[in-house]
């Protein structure tokens, strides 16, 4: 199963590459050494056998002995336990040196190795060669130099993949923001050119997503000052006219309501905040303020609040949104109507209650998207913005919108607000 981090991926191949360079390393020191090593190690342990052979023919056992024992080779009446050969390596070697010895006996023991010979008649006993050549002590110290270099290179390639994938790790986490219009978070010393060169794309691209919405609220806001100006004309024409019925007065007098504050939800639905800047918000003393407008209007609210709240938030915005959550509330809804406030993993939760018809469940999906309506359950025209702008600041503030119905009726709006800076904070 291929991985699916960058980071793993290249410590992955760099491992392979590593492993496959030191079995190359150590099959070409074998193939270098096999042949002219292995030879000469035949030749000198078949010169002591010479060597050790004319010394025991001498019949001087005091010069025979300080002979062997200069040429470093033992000398014992029997022969010791056969260990054999502990390596493939020496195996070869004492074949060949067997061959070079017709008749001979030969047997290993010790460590070091030690080639034990049957002394050539008439002389008795048997005498031991030390295998000085053996190559294993070499392929040892090459396998372990060969290993800690590996280990170099890994830990290496390691710390180089993970410097390559934190600057784009970080730029995943905060790709949602950048899409948005947030500028893409500063990259940690020594990101690479290339991360450098996407992240100012990123930077350029996010910049013209914050243009377009600029221009799109200039545009609204033009074409709310525009179309509430003749409906106040309208507004003030219609008190003028006295031909007009009480009963059209009051339809046409709704019917202008409902065009101004539908053109105030667009307004809404695009001044998310993302450009007020973030301040440090009472919450308490903020539920407080639009629970008092709600009571100039005649509605009640039962507020349980902590003590203190306090979070990083855009107040302006923030406000609307809470705002417009009592206002839906109250206009879909049914008293009592209940504000709660409360903490969660994420940070603050406001919890807007009441105890109206509520929502169908195949319909609760699709509440808080962009004009979406639910007249079967609440009948009141509007725009389909409502809940949709609230969404898109609490997104701003990184937490989110979450509707399900009340046990016992009623709808249940709950706002997140993260306990850290709000996206695209100063």
């Amino acid at each position: 199963m291929t991985p699916r981090t960058l980071q793993a991926r290249l410590v992955l191949l760099l491992a392979g590459v590593v492993v496959a360079a030191l079995a190359a390393a150590t099959a070409a020191f074998g193939l270098s050494t096999r042949q002219p090593g292995g030879e000469r190690l035949v030749r000198t342990l078949h010169a002591q056998a010479l060597a050790a052979d004319a010394l025991l023919a001498q019949g001087d056992v005091a010069a025979t002995r300080d002979g062997l024992r200069a040429l470093a080779i033992d000398w014992r009446a029997t022969p010791p336990a056969d260990e054999g050969a502990r390596m493939p390596f020496l195996e070869r070697t004492g074949a060949r040196v067997a061959a070079r010895l017709p008749g001979r006996a030969l047997r290993w023991s010790g460590s070091p190795a030690r080639l034990w010979v049957q002394a050539r008649p008439p002389a008795q006993g048997w005498f031991g060669i030390p295998v000085a050549g053996a190559r294993e002590p070499l392929r040892r110290g090459l396998l372990l130099s060969l290993l800690a270099i590996g280990a170099l290179v890994l830990a290496a390639s390691a710390w180089f993949a993970r410097g390559l994938a934190r600057p784009l790790q970080r730029l995943a986490a905060a790709a949602p923001g950048i899409v948005a219009g947030d500028p893409p978070p500063p990259l940690p010393a020594g990101a690479s050119a290339e991360i450098g060169e996407l992240r100012d794309a990123l930077a350029d691209a996010a910049e013209r997503t914050r243009a377009a919405a600029r221009d799109r609220e200039l545009m609204l806001a033009g074409i709310s000052h525009d179309m509430r100006t003749p409906l106040a004309r309208l507004r003030y024409a219609l008190a003028l006219a006295p031909e007009v019925g009480d009963d059209d007065r009051a339809g046409m007098e709704r019917d202008i309501d409902e065009l101004d504050a539908i053109v105030g939800q667009f307004i809404d639905f695009v001044r998310d905040g993302r450009d007020e800047l973030a301040e440090p918000v009472d919450l308490v003393a903020l539920l407080h303020a639009v629970a008092d407008d709600q009571g100039r209007h005649g509605r009640a609210w039962t507020l349980r609040l902590p003590p203190e709240a306090t979070a990083p938030a855009r107040p302006l915005a923030l406000r609307r949104a809470l705002a417009n959550l009592l206002d839906n509330a109250a206009r879909h809804g049914a008293a009592p109507f209940e504000i709660e406030l409360d903490t969660v993993d994420a940070g603050w939760r406001v919890r807007v209650m009441d105890r109206g018809p509520g929502v169908p469940e195949a319909a609760m999906a699709g509440l808080g998207r962009p004009f979406h309506r639910v007249d079967a359950a609440r009948g009141t025209p509007g725009s389909g913005l409502g809940l949709a702008s609230v969404a898109r600041v609490a997104a701003v503030h990184g937490g989110g919108l979450v509707l399900h119905n009340r046990i016992g009726g009623g709808l249940i709006v709950e706002l997140t607000l993260a306990a850290d800076r709000p996206r695209g904070a100063d």
